[in-house]
């Protein structure tokens, strides 16, 4: 009798649920491994494990006698084990530098002998401080762990802050950091956006440009509410200018047979500036909103990647389908005074794909964000949508719309 194949997913957030699903869509049974002993997403069996541990996670897979295909991640620190699975069932691997984490430092160095970094950033050392200071006189400052995830950590500092602030975020990075040190950088005024890729032996592909706006309820940080994949913000060839830029970030760093997940910057002059890159998707991005605005199955060429095959040897951004991840955004204190969401004042033709509502409830106090998880906790909507339906105005005005009878008025 012949049983189903085992696919890895390592990190069950409750995010990865639509990469869960499609992964069982294909015929697999889905292997989660998580720390947690109740993780959102538990797929068709759960390993109570570190997603860190690649030699103790090949041990018990390796016991268990399983047929295992692939492995699949959307955690940055969970990328070397993902090659260390795919070295031991003979696939395509990523090179094997990523058998260790890619820091942020790493990215830097790799950017600047390509020539395409263009800001100043260090890895903070005592012996910066002075230098650190003159720079914060002229310029904001952006201070972040050299390896972290989910916006943790992060602070933005205002021109000519004062030392303990500084200090005390230099303190805060350092010790959200997997490897303890920080970076200091210009923090760079612009658009930021999102790269989703996938590359393989070859050559790489751009799948899908998101535009990204941030929350103005956080504190001394960025975090993003709204990331509108394949926009009519702007033109066709800003997007194009994007996508090959993005694609001599991802090999500069030698990445292939991997997913490329970038975040990077247009300052108003149009240069555009790379802030970080992961060798992964994310949660719904990956397995909805990417496929939606690229026309194209992101997981299933995936698949076909990790198995030697072959993906198309061009991008896919400029389609008819767009799609966005919304994020729930409530100013610090607000109170929940009735039930609804932002579907209710969104027209029949954006779908829906994916929510989380569970905290739309009246009575319910919003408090800052201090980072992505405090997102994810006042819910979320995926929506797509053709690209001249769904637009950015349209979801501002429901947005609107939603808060007013959400909240009450002087709490707006």
């Amino acid at each position: 009798m012949e049983t189903q194949p085992y696919f890895i997913l390592l990190g069950g957030n409750m995010l990865c649920r639509g990469i869960c699903e499609r992964l069982q869509f294909f015929g697999y049974k889905v292997l989660v491994v998580d720390w947690n002993a109740c993780p959102a997403v538990r797929g068709d069996e759960h390993w109570q494990m570190d997603v860190k541990d690649a030699a103790g996670i090949l041990q018990a897979l390796e016991k268990a006698a399983y047929d295992v295909d692939g492995a699949f991640t959307c955690i940055d620190l969970a990328v070397p084990t993902v090659n260390a699975i795919h070295r031991r069932y003979d696939r395509s691997l990523m090179p094997e530098a990523f058998d260790t984490v890619l820091t942020k430092a790493r990215m830097r160095e790799a950017w600047q002998q390509a020539g395409i970094f263009n800001r100043y950033s260090k890895t903070y050392e005592p012996s910066l401080w002075d230098e650190i200071r003159a720079l914060n006189a002229e310029k904001k400052l952006i201070i972040k762990p050299n390896v972290a995830a989910s916006s943790r950590g992060i602070t933005i500092l205002e021109i000519s802050s004062d030392d303990e602030l500084l200090q005390a975020a230099i303190a805060k990075a350092s010790a959200t950091s997997f490897d303890k040190q920080c970076l200091v950088e210009e923090f760079v005024e612009g658009r930021e956006f999102t790269v989703d890729m996938l590359g393989d032996e070859e050559h790489v592909s751009v799948y899908a440009i998101s535009v990204k706006y941030h929350s103005a309820n956080t504190n001394h940080n960025r975090v993003a509410v709204k990331l509108h994949w394949n926009s009519n913000v702007y033109p066709d060839e800003v997007y194009e200018r994007i996508a090959a830029r993005a694609k001599e970030c991802y090999r500069a760093l030698g990445m292939k047979n991997c997913y490329g997940h970038l975040e990077i910057i247009m300052k108003a002059d149009g240069t555009l500036s790379p802030v970080e890159i992961g060798a992964r998707t994310s949660g719904y991005i990956g397995s909805h909103l990417v496929s939606c605005a690229s026309e194209r199955d992101y997981i299933d060429d995936y698949l076909r990647v990790i198995h030697g095959g072959h993906i198309p040897a061009k991008d896919h951004i400029n389609s008819d389908c767009s799609s966005m991840w919304f994020g729930y955004d409530f100013p610090d204190g607000a109170v929940a005074k009735r039930s609804c969401c932002l579907a209710d004042f969104l027209p029949d033709d954006v779908e829906v794909m994916a929510y989380k509502r569970d905290a739309l409830q009246p009575g319910r106090r919003f408090s800052i964000m201090q980072d992505d998880n405090g997102r994810d906790d006042a819910g979320f909507e995926m929506l797509t949508a053709p690209k001249s339906v769904l637009t950015i105005a349209l979801i501002e005005e429901a947005e609107r719309n939603f808060l007013r009878q959400f909240l009450s008025e002087n709490e707006q």
